[in-house]
């Protein structure tokens, strides 16, 4: 096996990716069977690891990497695990465990777990466009979306989509509120069943990739899908 070396570009990354999570923070790599939780601003230790020998190599990687920006492996108690017998069984193993992870995040400010926070009041806001660099070469432009969610000691953590809807669940995660203050929930089947029944068709709304009355951006999760339509007027500044 060739000697693992880190390039300036991990160095770079890895400085701003670990100094922006709390204490405590938990890190899951996705597909590497590692989890990892920050103790303190130069000291991470290992909590969780299948018993793999690529997963092994990962961790060694991943040591390799922290050690070039300063910051210190402990290794202890973790749990070790064997892999799953199916990939059914590990795509369950990883969701549970991502959403375990979840409720763990902290407030970068005050450290108030993220989950105890009212998070029926952040919606996705458009960030602008990220150009990024594909297998082949070529580049291609995506949609950057956040959530923003205020703390009681009034920080705004912004939060990825995905963690978004880790944390928050399916209902709040499929909706938005555009520039006029309408909400728009997603349905489920049993909704859309109900209001045909009910011979009330106008308080749905199929959405593409642009809002129906503001004609901006429709985060790219909700196209394709039935929402309900509700006017929200008079929200307050951190719930727009």
């Amino acid at each position: 096996m060739n000697e693992f070396e880190t390039t300036n570009e991990m160095k770079t990354w890895a400085k701003e990716h670990f100094d922006n999570m709390g204490i405590e923070g938990v890190w899951s790599p996705e597909g590497t069977g590692l989890t990892y939780q920050k103790i303190s601003n130069d000291t991470w230790r290992v909590i969780r690891m299948m018993n793999h020998p690529t997963v092994q190599e990962n961790h060694m990687k991943f040591t390799t990497i922290m050690m070039s920006v300063g910051i210190n492996m402990v290794m202890g108690d973790e749990a070790t695990y064997d892999p799953p017998a199916s990939s059914e069984e590990a795509y369950a193993q990883e969701a549970a465990h991502k959403m375990e992870i979840a409720k763990s995040w902290s407030c970068p400010k005050c450290e108030r777990i993220l989950a105890e926070l009212e998070l029926e009041k952040a919606y996705p806001s458009f960030e602008g466009m990220q150009e990024i660099l594909l297998e082949d070469g070529n580049t291609h432009e995506v949609e950057v979306w956040s959530y923003n969610l205020l703390c009681t000691c009034e920080h705004v953590t912004k939060i990825d989509p995905d963690d978004f809807h880790l944390l928050a669940g399916d209902y709040l995660f499929m909706r938005y509120v555009n520039s006029e203050g309408t909400l728009r929930q997603c349905m489920t089947r049993k909704q859309m069943v109900e209001m045909a029944d009910a011979d009330n068709p106008e308080l749905g709304v199929v959405l593409g990739s642009k809002d129906p009355d503001t004609k901006e951006r429709v985060p790219s999760w909700m196209w394709g899908t039935y929402c309900m339509s509700v006017k929200r007027w008079g929200l307050s500044d951190e719930e727009e």
